[in-house]
């Protein structure tokens, strides 16, 4: 009895011991994640008009199809979320009130920030889609942070984003990503397309409002850093058929899908889409009605994030 009791506490050590080294192969793998530096990335000095309609315009942005709204709240004063041992996410405030944006934050750093991923600090961000956001354009960028500089300034400060045990597995494994490490800082933002109800307009819009869910080719699938308990996002390729101008335009304002049915909400955020104007809403249908179909789920941002 004596010799099986000793061999089930030398078991119960080794299982300990491997435990406590995975943890910290685990913690030190994270640290090494986020605490890379991109310093040899520059942001790039654009010209910052300071005229009502370019200020209209980065607001609009922000409020809506920008999507800055979606997680810094209506107010830009940020969010916070605890989620235990996974994370306490934060996003932070990006007003100029106190505990928001520094009075020196500038364009160049909004770029980094949206285009990149990288924080002041030169290390990458988590859950900041840089990996699309780099499509925005540089008078569109330079619109929101116009738009930033004379928003109403909120005073809170929000407590710092943290990875616990389990968010720090997920971000090892590739669950979540290093923004800074998955953007490809060699694209080159295009020229914003004349606003119009055109396909070409149409598709700059999406890609900057739409594909981070619906996925590179727009044909769905689990979305890429999103919540595990959001469904799949549509194959828009497919879903679409199913709709004429009048019943998106509804779906956008509403949430209201073709059939009847009610849109989960939280992973499709007509908070935002409803407040696109009809410009918009009009372009998008008509790039994304046109596109050809894929099966479902056939291409995901894993994939082509590796290739970064």
């Amino acid at each position: 009895m004596k010799n099986v009791l000793k061999w089930i506490g030398i078991a119960a050590g080794i299982l300990i011991l491997i435990v406590v080294m995975y943890g910290g192969y685990i913690f030190m793998q994270a640290g090494s994640i986020m605490s890379k530096s991109y310093a040899d990335v520059k942001g790039k000095n654009i010209y910052v008009p300071s005229d009502s309609a370019t200020i209209e315009r980065g607001r609009y942005l922000v409020s809506s199809v920008g999507t800055c709204a979606g997680c810094h709240m209506p107010d830009l004063s940020g969010h916070e979320l605890d989620m235990g041992p996974f994370a306490f996410f934060s996003a932070p405030n990006i007003t100029f009130g106190k505990g928001g944006l520094p009075a020196d934050y500038s364009i160049q750093d909004l770029d980094l920030a949206v285009r990149h991923g990288i924080k002041r600090d030169k290390t990458g961000m988590l859950i900041m889609p840089s990996f699309h956001l780099n499509r925005i354009s540089d008078e569109d960028l330079a619109a929101i942070y116009a738009y930033l500089k004379v928003a109403p300034k909120v005073d809170v400060e929000r407590k710092p984003f943290a990875l616990g045990p389990i968010g720090k597995m997920v971000l090892v494994k590739g669950g979540l990503v290093n923004e800074a490490a998955v953007t490809d800082h060699s694209f080159k933002s295009p020229k914003r397309p004349e606003i119009a109800v055109t396909a070409e307009y149409g598709k700059y819009i999406a890609e900057i409002a739409c594909i981070g869910c619906h996925g590179p080719n727009y044909s769905g699938g689990p979305v890429f850093e999103g919540d595990p308990n959001w469904p799949p996002a549509a194959n828009l390729t497919k879903h679409l058929k199913h709709y004429n101008y009048e019943s998106f335009a509804n779906l956008m304002k509403t949430g209201i899908r073709a059939d009847g049915t009610l849109v989960d909400t939280l992973a499709m955020p007509t908070s935002l889409t409803k407040l696109a104007d009809s410009v918009d809403v009009a372009a998008l249908w008509t790039y994304l009605s046109a596109l050809p179909e894929q099966q479902d789920a056939s291409m995901d941002w894993h994939t082509i994030l590796a290739k970064h």
